[in-house]
């Protein structure tokens, strides 16, 4: 991947409008960064560490809970809105890429249990190219209907679907992914939106836990 593309999926500043889709830019942008380190540790034979494999399971529960509360709560939201033909096709095209998804992560999956690592790194490449398009075709084509159509408050029907689905025992795990890596501004951001008791949590105790198991070095 070139550098220009690098700079493209760690993009984490949405677009100005009423709805704040930060938690969704500064998620894109955890996947991308999982998957770029998923690649470095296989070119330097570390795949077999306990910390890339923790940031392999993380990054695959994290993946499946953003796409499935997509699924059951996001698009449904802007389907029951008079949408025209060609913003249907949007909906239709976003369920389908998800559809794409499992069969990358299952190759993946297979690939790492064996020796092929440029077998493996192909693999990587290709769901890294998937998901890539996949989430500029979501920010660009599909968030500015949850903008238009649903606003402020549908979009926190699907952030509060989120955080009852993740729970508190995974929300010890999501905020420390989620804010891996990213920017000290981008941080108090996302922690400003927290209760007090939540953000000492976090500083306490699920951050340090998370880099004890995943840390950041691929």
């Amino acid at each position: 991947m070139t550098n220009n593309t690098n700079a493209e999926n760690n993009r984490t500043s949405p677009p100005a409008g009423t709805v704040d889709f930060t938690m969704m830019y500064v998620a894109h942008a955890a996947f991308t960064r999982d998957l770029q380190r998923l690649r470095l540790a296989c070119e330097r034979g570390h795949l077999r560490t306990p910390a890339a494999r923790a940031r392999w399971a993380a990054f695959t529960r994290q993946l499946h809970i953003h796409h499935q509360v997509e699924d059951a709560i996001l698009w449904p939201l802007l389907r029951d809105k008079a949408l025209r033909p060609d913003e249907i096709t949007v909906l239709d095209a976003m369920e389908a890429e998800h559809s794409q998804i499992g069969p990358h992560l299952e190759h993946i999956d297979d690939a790492l249990v064996s020796d092929n690592t440029a077998g493996l790194v192909r693999r990587i490449d290709a769901f890294t190219t998937s998901l890539t398009a996949h989430m500029r075709h979501e920010e660009n084509k599909a968030l500015p209907l949850v903008e238009t159509y649903l606003g402020p408050d549908g979009w926190a029907a699907f952030t509060t679907t989120i955080r009852k689905t993740q729970g508190l025992r995974g929300g010890a795990e999501f905020l420390p992914w989620l804010l891996d890596g990213t920017s000290e501004g981008t941080q108090a951001k996302i922690l400003g939106m927290l209760p007090p008791p939540a953000r000492f949590l976090y500083h306490r105790i699920w951050a340090p836990k998370y880099y004890r198991t995943a840390g950041t070095t691929a």
